[in-house]
């Protein structure tokens, strides 16, 4: 992953823009879920992609008590 962004803990790497690892999958049993957006693209309304998805999370995941971070 060299030259990638990627997130990691102290357990090591657990997410990429390109791929997951089982460790950081949501499961039925998920309660606190971290959702990274990587946006490489200038020109992007970032704010109101941000709304859109919030509203998707609460219709269709059932997603309560959420906030959001633009860094």
């Amino acid at each position: 992953m060299e030259n990638m962004l990627v997130l990691a803990d102290d357990e090591g790497i657990f997410g990429s823009s390109m791929s997951d690892s089982t460790r950081a999958m949501v499961t039925e049993e998920a309660h606190d879920i971290l959702v990274v957006v990587y946006c490489f693209e200038n020109g992007i309304n970032f704010e109101k992609l941000m709304d859109e998805a919030m509203d998707a999370f609460v219709k269709f995941a059932s997603v309560y008590d959420a906030e959001s971070w633009i860094v």
